[in-house]
C-alpha cells in the first residue's frame, strides 16, 4: 500500500494549480481528493515525488501551515483505511470534507499595539511571528521565522493574560505592571485559582519575560523588574514516565488485538530509536542508511543519525523491512493507552492517588512521547555517555537532558559504582 500523496493539477496556462490529495490503496482503488486549497504554481515543490520532501515550497507563504495541514489529511485518510477499514472513495471523501472541510490556512491580520499596553503588543508581534515579519531572537534557530508549533505556547500563554486581567477586574497590563507584585499575583491565580501545574506557570513565565526582553530591545519600555531574581520560571521534574526494557519486552511479546498492533509496533520504534511522534509516524525506507534512521527533526531541525538495534529490525521485519503504517496522534494516543491497560500485556497499576482520592492508572500515563523518554532514561542506565545519548535524542544541553530523563538518584549512584569498578578505583 503506497503513501498518500499530494498533487498540483495545473495548467501551462495558468499561474496557479488546485492542490489533489491521492492515494492508491486497498490493492486496486485510488483516491482523488480535492483539498480545497490553490496555489501558485511556483510554490509547489518539485523535488517532492522524488525524495522525503514537504510539498509546499519555502517561498509560499505560511507553507508551515499548509504543510502540517496536509500531514493531517494524509495521516487521516490512511487511518480510515486501516484502523476503520473504509474502501470506498465516497466514504472516504465524505469523512475527509467532514473533518477537514473547516480548515483554511487564512491571512492572520497583524494586531494593532497600543501604546504602554502590555497585553496588545504581545499579540502584536505574535501576529507579526505567524506571517514571518519577526524571526527567532535566539536558541538554535536565531535568526529563522517561527514554526507553527512554537508559536502555540506564546499564544496560550496571551489568552491566559487576557483571562488573569478579567479575573482581577481589568482590561489588560501596562508594561511597567510587569513586576514581582504581578508575578506573585499572576502565580497565585494559575497554580491555586486555576490549580495548573508548576510547568504550565514555568512555561507562561518564560514566554511573559521573552516578551519583555523583546519589548525591552525594542526601546518599547524601561522597565527591568522582570529581571528581578524573584521573577523566575520555576524548575520543575517531568511527571512523564519511562518504561523499563523489561517492561519494553513485555509489551512486545504480548498478543494484542490485531488492529492495534502497528500502533504498539510504532510505539516500539520510539522505544528503540528516541524519535518523537512528529518523526517516527512519517518515517520511509529511504531514511535508513547503512544501519542508520538519518533524519532531520520536525521539531527543531536537526539532523540526528540513530544506529537501529536489533529490536527494532525485528518490528520491521513483520513489515516487510518498512515502517509500520501511520495513524494520527490521536489515534495512536487513544490506542496505545488501551494496548498497556491490556490484562494480556500485564504492566498496569494505580500510578497515583489524585486530589480526589481517584485512582490513577499507569496507562493513562502513556502517550506518544513515552517512547522517547525510555529510550534515553534505560541508555542512561545502561551506562552510555550522556554525549552519546544526546546525540540520538538531539538535547542541546545536559542540564536539560539530565531533568528529562527518569533515573533516581539511587540508580545514578549505581551507575556511579559500576564506573568506579571498572575504572578500578
Amino acid at each position: 500500500m503506497s503513501k498518500p500523496k499530494i498533487y498540483l493539477k495545473r495548467r501551462s496556462s495558468e499561474e496557479e494549480g488546485q492542490l489533489y490529495l491521492y492515494y492508491s490503496y486497498g490493492g486496486d482503488k485510488r483516491l482523488e481528493f480535492y483539498t480545497g486549497f490553490r496555489i501558485k504554481n511556483s510554490y509547489y515543490n518539485d523535488q517532492y515525488w522524488s525524495g522525503n520532501k514537504k510539498p509546499i515550497n519555502k517561498k509560499c507563504p505560511f507553507h508551515d501551515n499548509y504543510n502540517r495541514l496536509f500531514e493531517e489529511m494524509k495521516l487521516y485518510a490512511v487511518s480510515l483505511v486501516i484502523n476503520e477499514r473504509i474502501f470506498d472513495n465516497k466514504e472516504l471523501k465524505s469523512r475527509l470534507c467532514d473533518e477537514f472541510k473547516a480548515s483554511k490556512v487564512e491571512e492572520p491580520e497583524i494586531s494593532n499595539f497600543i501604546a504602554g499596553d502590555f497585553i496588545s503588543y504581545c499579540e502584536y508581534v505574535q501576529s507579526e511571528r505567524k506571517i514571518g515579519k519577526r524571526s527567532i531572537v535566539n536558541g538554535n534557530r536565531q535568526g529563522l521565522n517561527y514554526k507553527s508549533n512554537s508559536l502555540r505556547n506564546p499564544g496560550t500563554t496571551i489568552t491566559s493574560l487576557r483571562e488573569f486581567a478579567k479575573f482581577k477586574m481589568k482590561t489588560t497590563f501596562l508594561f511597567d505592571e510587569i513586576n514581582v507584585k504581578f508575578y506573585n499575583a499572576y502565580r497565585d491565580y494559575l497554580l491555586n485559582e486555576k490549580k495548573n501545574k508548576v510547568s504550565t506557570f514555568s512555561t507562561r513565565v518564560r514566554d511573559i519575560k521573552a516578551f519583555m526582553h523583546e519589548a525591552l530591545d525594542e526601546g518599547v519600555h524601561t522597565n527591568s523588574e522582570f529581571k528581578n531574581k524573584r521573577f523566575i520560571a520555576p524548575k520543575y521534574e517531568s511527571t512523564g514516565i519511562a518504561l523499563s526494557l523489561e517492561e519494553i519486552k513485555k509489551l512486545k511479546d504480548a498478543i494484542i488485538p490485531d488492529e492495534w498492533e502497528h500502533v504498539r509496533d510504532l510505539f516500539l520504534i520510539a522505544c528503540y530509536s528516541a524519535l518523537r511522534f512528529s518523526d517516527f509516524s512519517k518515517l520511509e525506507i529511504m531514511d535508513i542508511d547503512d544501519g542508520f534512521i538519518r533524519i532531520k527533526q520536525e521539531k527543531t531541525e536537526n539532523r540526528v543519525s540513530i544506529p537501529i538495534m536489533k529490536e527494532m529490525k525485528s518490528v520491521l521485519a513483520k513489515y516487510g523491512g518498512v515502517f509500520p503504517p501511520p495513524c494520527t496522534n490521536q489515534h495512536f494516543n487513544r490506542t496505545i493507552k488501551k494496548v498497556c491497560a491490556l490484562k494480556s500485556v500485564g504492566l498496569d497499576r494505580v500510578y497515583e492517588i489524585n486530589d480526589l482520592g481517584e485512582k490513577v492508572m499507569w496507562s493513562s500515563k502513556i502517550t506518544s512521547h513515552t517512547g522517547r523518554r525510555s529510550y534515553a532514561t534505560n541508555m542512561f542506565k545502561l551506562g552510555v555517555p550522556n554525549l552519546l545519548i544526546m546525540s540520538a535524542t538531539g538535547h542541546k544541553k545536559e542540564e536539560m537532558f539530565l531533568r528529562y530523563i527518569k533515573a533516581t538518584n539511587e540508580e545514578k549512584s549505581r551507575l556511579l559504582a559500576d564506573w568506579m569498578d571498572k575504572l578500578g578505583i
